[in-house]
């Protein structure tokens, strides 16, 4: 039985959150990328495993040479020998969801940009809004003239661009080391009412390449939840991102999409500046919503109970081979589970609310058998809830009707748990709570900066697991607490209205070996970066309004 901790990203995303296909690549940066840790994914015979592919958990008292190496090497191994391709680099940590700014062409679904520019946006652009989104800006670019053709003809492009560097100076187990990948997001909507006459009907499709990664291994370096987790694992160069049918019907009050998906995109919205700031481990992995850029079987449905209130469930295949999956794959090449999602979502904007809001409670449960982190032992299922709310709490024009992009400032927390402390992923709780300043300056309308808090605790018996790997390595004794902090600022900087940056820089307390067991030292407090530039050609050329 081998416990999968590898995978990728981040691009939860969403401009509030939904991701395109750049979101995705955004969202992977932020968010995490472990595969599923499951009994149902049955380990191949011993024999077909490479010689560094040592058991995934040993029992207590046994021989506890694997390591957290093994969570990977064993997982890429049971996985190869399953039929899955496995690359030669060994899997680190997982990408995350990078928020991004939605777009609204024919439906209320986001295109994946990065960061969360504004509340407002969050509110407007965020699945689950009724409220349609108007243009940002006149159509600009040399290729206007052709995007308002295809657009009236029904067709809305997405091409897109995200070069993402992670580095981690002086935190973890291996400092001094860097991460770099490009992605690249091709695809469309396809509105079936202009082509087809079909109300209410749109076709989503996005295929993701990934034509540069240098240093796959940095997640497992860093080794921690909060600072390498978010260390994209991307063996390989093409992913189908999205291919669905979305209907609406009922006065657009009632939404449902079936296809291949990812459930990142309708459900847990990171409400934070950038997303893969507070996308949690425990979502991606325990949940098993797989990374952002990762697609599986599965269907929602969601009914706009007002504009501002929404209630949507949906469910999804759970697949533990995806840092080896295409996208395009018909079944699954190893057993998965099932991931079931209900959320309730309440979201106002400046159209209606001087100080927006965005509120959402999500339940989840995956049917994958469960591992016990120390003892071994088993059990069917696992469960667990999200919360996600952000606020304008001021603004210096004293809440002005008719502002646009205001400047304000918001408040912002999330936090999921899961149900089951004998989860195999060994995580308790994560969450985030701080600040945004929207709109500083009112020259710069899209730009914003955020401070925040974060924490990650993992489950007694994943700490009973992480003090026998210590010893077995060769260590003193595992003395790190259970719980892990991080002090956060970040920043998302429009250059122009196609491009945006965003920078962050993270100091780590209590620093743990949750991503790479088999350290015989205590890893280092201090200091991670990054940085994110998103490029969206598609509103660089003039192809679309949004």
């Amino acid at each position: 039985m081998t416990s999968n901790r590898s995978g990728i990203i981040g691009f939860r995303h969403p401009a509030a959150l939904r991701l395109s296909a750049i979101t995705i690549a955004a969202m992977l940066a932020a968010g995490t990328a472990f595969a599923q840790a499951t009994n149902d994914a049955a380990a191949p015979d011993a024999t077909a495993k490479p010689a560094d592919a040592q058991p995934a958990r040993p029992t207590k008292g046994a021989d506890a040479t694997r390591g957290g190496d093994a969570r990977v090497h064993g997982q890429k191994a049971d996985l190869h020998a399953a039929g899955t391709t496995a690359a030669s680099t060994p899997a680190a940590a997982t990408l995350a969801q990078n928020s991004d700014t939605l777009r609204q062409a024919f439906t209320d679904r986001p295109t994946v940009q990065q960061g969360i520019p504004s509340t407002d946006q969050l509110g407007v652009s965020h699945v689950g809004n009724a409220t349609p989104e108007p243009p940002e800006n006149p159509r600009q670019g040399p290729l206007s003239s052709i995007g308002k053709k295809m657009n009236d003809w029904g067709f809305t492009p997405v091409f897109n661009l995200v070069q993402m560097y992670l580095a981690n100076p002086g935190v973890g187990q291996q400092t001094g080391n860097h991460e770099a990948l490009t992605f690249i997001s091709v695809g469309g909507d396809f509105d079936m009412q202009k082509i087809a006459g079909l109300n209410g009907a749109t076709i989503h499709f996005q295929q993701l390449f990934v034509p540069f990664t240098y240093n796959l291994d940095w997640g497992k370096q860093v080794g921690d939840v909060l600072a390498g987790q978010p260390g994209p694992y991307v063996p390989k160069v093409s992913h189908l991102a999205l291919f669905t049918w979305e209907q609406k019907a009922f006065h657009d009050k009632l939404d449902f999409e079936v296809g291949k998906s990812n459930p990142g995109l309708y459900f847990a919205a990171p409400v934070c500046n950038q997303g893969f700031g507070c996308q949690s481990a425990i979502l991606q992995d325990n949940a098993g919503m797989n990374p952002p850029i990762y697609v599986n079987w599965g269907g929602r449905v969601r009914y706009n109970l007002t504009p501002a209130w929404s209630v949507q469930a949906g469910v999804w295949r759970s697949n533990p081979a995806f840092p080896f999956t295409n996208g395009w794959e018909w079944t699954d090449s190893v057993p998965s589970s099932n991931v079931w999602l209900a959320n309730v979502v309440y979201r106002t904007t400046y159209q209606t609310d001087p100080y927006p809001k965005s509120y959402e409670l999500m339940l989840y449960y995956n049917t994958a058998t469960q591992t016990d982190p120390f003892t071994l032992g088993t059990h069917k299922g696992t469960s667990g809830v999200y919360f996600g709310g952000r606020q304008v709490v001021y603004r210096p024009d004293g809440g002005k009707a008719g502002a646009s992009s205001p400047t304000a400032l918001s408040v912002f927390a999330t936090s999921t748990a899961t149900f089951d402390s004998r989860s195999s992923t060994g995580l308790a709780m994560t969450g985030s709570t701080g600040l945004i300043l929207e709109a500083p300056f009112q020259s710069r309308p899209h730009d914003s900066y955020s401070l925040s808090f974060n924490w990650a605790t993992l489950t007694p018996h994943e700490q009973e697991y992480l003090k026998q790997q210590n010893l077995a390595a060769g260590g003193t004794g595992y003395t790190v607490g259970r719980t892990q902090l991080g002090l956060k600022l970040d920043a998302n900087i429009a250059v122009t209205r196609s491009i945006i940056v965003s920078p962050y820089v993270m100091r780590t307390w209590n620093t743990n070996t949750w991503g790479n067991p088999a350290y015989a030292g205590t890893p280092r407090n201090g200091f991670v970066a990054g940085v994110l530039a998103s490029v969206f050609f598609d509103k660089m050329l003039g192809l679309t309004d949004h």
